[in-house]
């Protein structure tokens, strides 16, 4: 996926503020100190001195001075009360000091904006006034015009400056708005290309979530996704919430495959808030309490604390995306791009399901069209040509048996061919590769469809690589597992059942365990074989042909347990 590229911006910060009127701070003594050097006047020179080392000081300290303002706004007032001393007590060469006594009128501007600007004016009056009694020269508060202007030029200068910050304001927030925008619409964009290549669902949820950590920076993400055609336990019309993966921000992976219990969740009443979201359609919130009510779930992906998004394909439920809400950036702001991203992977994950289902049912009618032709061609006029035998032989009997014997002979050698064309179909029907989904989806539409598997949980889990296993294995494992569901639906009355396949270091083990009723073992190995299935037996020596061996352990009460292990 392609970096964010992200709009650059400068924003008026307050560090650089304060130096431009440190600076201004300077440049204001300039008039002051020209007027001295004009007239040798002490107290003045006393002023100048006070304004002069209160810029030392804050120019030594600026950083300091910094962040008290903006933590304390009141600290204006002392430099208020000095500004208006300075005029105050220079008398009537007091006016020098007038673009210095502006300063706190600029700070409260930048910082504050033009409320701040107007506060600080209108406070300035009062103190100046008060600084004019105390010094003796109140009566040159009333000097006319001289000090209307001084007033007004107050107001007019800091009220400028304070539009001007309110407005640079205003300019950054949209400017943050536009950048924030542009990021999230180039991480929907790179999302979606990364989604289109994709190679399978599995793929697909792994991008969104590194988005969401990696790009967006929530410490957690956690998917899950429908499963509508998988029951949810003792409720055969409800789906379950599945295929559970998730991601931390360092970059960990967190799957099921560590866990030895089925990790569906129904969408019921049932399935707690995760469920609820989904079934209800919309965002929602798990403060600090589990978002499922699955207790192993919760714990082994973090679901606590979440944001919780449903993935919808025209209101089609296809997942559900929870995001931890309790670190990382300011959830409320990315609601809305968490929830176009979750709608993104909805439209990704949905149509790739859609186009696999289709493939599928193309590939079912070719097939079936393919086998009807076979059946037409082959077995069908076969079939009619014995008919006919064995009409005519009917009504030769019993007066012309030796013209009889040889065409019920032929008709015997038609059949037998027959049954071996049937045979060859059949054996043609299965796919040249048998690959774990197929392993999976074909056994749970026998368990369902075939054997009518009613009222019992299924799960199913495929480690390892199944790629490696040689396709009589694979055909030998699918049969022994078709063997045991069909012991499990006839005999078992199961609750629940499992098929695990791990393939790893050069074995492959296939185990099937129920919680049934179980059995006495020993008599039950020692049964004959039905003509219909092969049985337990059937099991073992199927295992031993492939240079495995089979182990069954089971007892009345107690379920049971079929483990097959075989070489790669």
């Amino acid at each position: 996926m392609n970096h964010i590229t992200t709009i650059s911006s400068t924003p008026l910060q307050p560090k650089r503020i304060f130096t431009f009127l440190i600076g201004y701070r300077w440049l204001s003594l300039i008039p002051p100190l020209g007027l001295l050097l004009m007239r040798d006047e002490r107290p003045f020179l006393f002023a100048l001195l006070i304004a002069t080392t209160a810029n030392l000081l804050i120019t030594r300290s600026y950083r300091q001075l910094n962040q008290a303002l903006q933590s304390h706004p009141w600290l204006l007032v002392l430099d208020l009360l000095m500004m208006t001393g300075l005029i105050a007590f220079s008398g009537e060469l007091g006016t020098a000091f007038y673009l210095y006594a502006l300063n706190p009128l600029l700070i409260a501007a930048f910082f504050f904006g033009m409320r701040g600007a107007l506060t600080a004016t209108t406070s300035s009056l009062p103190l100046y006034g008060m600084m004019m009694l105390v010094s003796g020269n109140f009566g040159e508060l009333f000097n006319g015009m001289p000090a209307l202007t001084a007033v007004i030029g107050a107001y007019l200068i800091s009220g400028t400056f304070g539009f001007a910050s309110n407005l640079v304001l205003k300019l950054e927030t949209a400017q943050t708005e536009l950048t924030r925008t542009h990021n999230d619409l180039t991480l929907l964009h790179d999302l979606t290309v990364a989604l289109q290549q994709a190679a399978d669902v599995e793929a697909m949820q792994e991008i969104v979530l590194e988005s969401i950590t990696s790009k967006l920076g929530f410490q957690r993400a956690v998917m899950g996704l429908v499963d509508e055609e998988t029951p949810a336990l003792n409720k055969a019309d409800v789906a379950v919430l599945t295929g559970w993966v998730g991601r931390l921000r360092s970059g960990s992976i967190l799957t099921t495959k560590e866990l030895t219990h089925p990790t569906q969740v129904p969408l019921s009443a049932e399935g707690g808030l995760v469920a609820q979201a989904v079934m209800e359609q919309r965002i929602c919130q798990a403060t600090e309490g589990p978002c499922t009510a699955d207790n192993f779930l919760n714990s082994h992906f973090g679901m606590k604390g979440c944001r919780i998004f449903p993935m919808l394909l025209a209101k089609r439920p296809i997942g559900v995306l929870l995001v931890d809400a309790r670190q990382g950036p300011d959830i409320e702001e990315r609601l809305p791009l968490l929830e176009s991203v979750a709608g993104q992977t909805a439209v990704a994950i949905g149509s790739m399901m859609t186009r696999l289902e289709r493939a599928r049912e193309t590939a079912v009618h070719e097939e079936r069209i393919r086998f009807a032709q076979d059946l037409h061609d082959t077995v069908s006029q076969a079939l009619f040509g014995i008919v006919f035998t064995l009409d005519g032989c009917l009504k030769l009997l019993p007066d012309q048996p030796d013209i009889v014997i040889p065409e019920l002979e032929r008709a015997l050698a038609s059949a037998n061919t027959v049954r071996s064309e049937i045979r060859q179909t059949i054996l043609d029907i299965w796919p040249t590769t048998l690959t774990a989904e197929r392993f999976t989806a074909d056994l749970r539409h026998y368990a369902n469809r075939v054997i009518h598997f009613n009222g019992t949980q299924l799960t199913f889990d495929i480690r390892g690589d199944f790629a490696s296993l040689s396709p009589l294995a694979r055909r030998s494992l699918y049969r022994i597992s078709q063997e045991a569901l069909n012991n499990i639906a006839t005999h078992a009355q199961a609750e629940s059942a499992r098929v695990c396949v791990d393939v790893e270091n050069g074995r492959a083990q296939l185990v099937i365990r129920d919680d049934g009723c179980g059995f006495p073992l020993k008599t039950t190995l020692n049964q004959p074989t039905t003509h219909d299935h092969f049985g337990l037996p059937g099991i073992q020596k199927r295992a031993q042909s492939l240079g495995g061996e089979c182990h069954i352990f089971s007892q009345p009460g107690a379920g049971t347990s079929i483990v097959v292990d075989i070489p790669v």
